[in-house]
């Protein structure tokens, strides 16, 4: 996660309404806003969506506590965004929290739905609050959008900026997550940069699950179950006792000299990362004046000295593929058919989430094959499985029909998928051709190589095996290079038989009925009861030696007693590893 820094340049976006900003890096009280209407503002809170996802739509508003009038400003990574203040829909917005006690309503609030329009399939957005005149005082800004489901790896990543403005306000920066349904057990925490939780100087960590538990909340905080916050339509969203708050004292800490080195990360997830659903997140600031060097030199014992940024190395995050046109990319995910048998023919189409483009090569053991992009018979496919939610059919989709021709009768081929670009995002790769027969022994095997790319994304790695008949009864297992099955830490077998069912399916998994992909002739093939699925984190620490950081699978059937057309479907995730730029 990288944030980038703000020019003075002034751009423009419309909406409803065009207005133009301007970010200063002067040291002030906070960030420098500067709206074409004239107004301007010194005092600025970032608070920034990391990595916010393509063709999604919040909505930020910022309510004042008192008199305090905010000033609101949107802006993505490009430095493109909106400003306002006054805005009507958000003047019934009010709320209720334990740090702020009632915040009335006021026609002075501001508010601004926005979307990430950076082009890339995920890009920071930062969200900046000020106020009229630069003017103290306190503030509540309401994100609303937000949903913890099973596609997001460790979590939706948000950062804060700490200014001079806030440390000299003695205000406690404090971060609400409140879900929309009490299906959803909210969990906060306070990371680094690689999204791995921090610790006080006592070595506890800093993070919240229910508000008011002492032994489930670090720092103080208070049952959230009387308190709310208005959303849109003008609904009042209770709180209720699972809900959580972190509640950080920054009065007194030395902030580092450069400005982008200031950034809090937080981390919204669930308990266990075993709920899902709708989230709202508030977050409750303050800001005074404060001249240059006016924060004070003592470091704040409650918080942690949060690591360095290291861009200083570019190593590739995955598998490096030319093509012969002269594109190429080096975030590729390679998926192996293992012994794949002479004489037949497989397809495999890589399908991209959320706006992602994928790039797509299939090789042969001496490194033979073919690459394509935005290829037209990949065109119609779309998909809805557990861990991607619906996805659109694209013309930027990949397909390649390849045989096995190393002139052998079985011999591994390779499919590498990587994106346009090395662009971060989410891919489906949907394997056709496969059937399960009598003659196959244990079963068919494939493997995927694991990348820095991968482990960075966060995304589980989910293999999906949907039967074409009936028939087949599909399980899928792990196992090791001698066809062994692998066991978890706790003896347990790592494998899938019926997908949604925990005695019969190993960690996280849901019932494909309901669920299909698309196949060649653009038939919808729709899962049922018996399919499986098997979702693995990528909680690995990968080996130097790339050829050893292989998983492998075995495609069979319950008992190996059923036989049939199947076809394979992987979702995997591509970020950018701690150290490239």
């Amino acid at each position: 996660m990288k944030h980038c820094s703000k020019t003075v340049l002034i751009l423009f976006l419309s909406l409803l309404w065009t207005l133009g900003i301007s970010v200063s890096a002067q040291e002030s009280s906070g960030v420098a806003v500067t709206c074409d209407d004239g107004s301007s503002f010194n005092n600025g809170v970032e608070v920034t969506v990391v990595q916010m996802r393509a063709g999604f739509s919040y909505t930020a508003t910022a309510i004042g506590i008192g008199d305090f009038d905010p000033v609101l400003a949107v802006l993505d990574a490009n430095g493109r965004g909106l400003c306002a203040n006054n805005i009507a829909e958000a003047a019934n917005y009010s709320a209720d929290l334990p740090t702020t006690g009632a915040v009335a309503s006021s026609r002075n609030s501001a508010q601004v739905q926005f979307s990430q329009t950076s082009g890339q399939n995920m890009a920071d957005v930062s969200i900046v609050v000020g106020s009229v005149g630069s003017a103290d005082g306190e503030f509540v800004l309401i994100l609303e959008g937000m949903a913890a489901t099973r596609a997001d790896g460790r979590g939706d990543p948000f950062a804060v900026r700490l200014t001079p403005g806030m440390v000299a306000s003695d205000v406690p920066l404090t971060v609400y997550m409140i879900s929309v349904t009490n299906a959803l057990d909210p969990h906060v925490s306070l990371v680094d940069q690689n999204l791995n939780g921090l610790t006080d100087d006592n070595g506890n960590f800093i993070y919240c699950d229910d508000s008011g538990s002492a032994n489930f909340c670090w720092g103080d905080s208070s049952s959230l179950a009387s308190s709310y916050v208005t959303r849109r339509g003008n609904q009042r969203l209770g709180g209720f006792s699972k809900d959580a708050m972190l509640s950080l004292p920054i009065q007194g800490i030395e902030l580092n000299t450069n400005p982008n080195e200031r950034f809090l990360h937080y981390l919204m997830t669930s308990y266990q990362q075993s709920t899902f659903g709708d989230y709202v997140v508030a977050i409750h600031a303050g800001t005074t004046s404060a001249p240059k060097g006016a924060a004070s030199s003592q470091q704040a014992t409650a918080l942690p000295t949060l690591p360095p940024k290291d861009n200083t190395t570019s190593a590739p995050s995955g598998v490096s593929v030319t093509c012969d046109n002269g594109a190429s990319f080096d975030n590729g995910v390679e998926v192996q058919v293992v012994q794949m048998r002479a004489g037949f023919t497989y397809t495999a189409t890589a399908v991209g989430i959320n706006g992602f483009d994928p790039v797509l090569a299939v090789l042969d053991a001496n490194g033979r094959g073919l690459c394509a992009d935005n290829t037209s018979g990949a065109a119609s496919y779309s998909l809805d499985l557990p861990t991607t939610g619906t996805v659109a059919a694209s013309r930027n989709s990949a397909q390649v029909q390849f045989n096995q021709t190393s002139g052998q009768n079985m011999a591994d081929v390779s499919v590498v998928v990587g994106s346009v670009g090395n662009t971060t995002g989410e891919f489906v790769l949907v394997l056709e051709g496969m059937a399960a027969t009598s003659a196959d022994g244990r079963g068919d095997p494939f493997a995927i190589r694991l990348t820095p790319g991968m482990v960075a994304s966060g995304v589980p790695l989910t293999v999906y095996m949907i039967s074409v008949t009936n028939a087949l009864d599909p399980l899928i297992a792990h196992i090791d290079g001698s066809f062994e099955d692998v066991f978890d830490s706790e003896g347990n077998r790592i494998y899938c038989d019926d997908a949604g069912n925990s005695s019969l399916c190993w960690g996280s998994s849901s019932s494909l009925n309901g669920s299909y992909v698309t196949r060649r002739g653009t038939d919808r093939l729709g899962g049922f009861g018996a399919d499986a699925m098997l979702s693995m984190p990528l909680n690995y620490n990968l080996n130097a030696d790339p050829d050893l950081n292989f998983l492998n699978f075995l495609m069979t059937s319950y008992q190996q007693s059923t036989f049939g057309d199947y076809i394979i479907a992987f979702h995997v995730g591509l970020g950018l590893p701690t150290g490239n730029a």
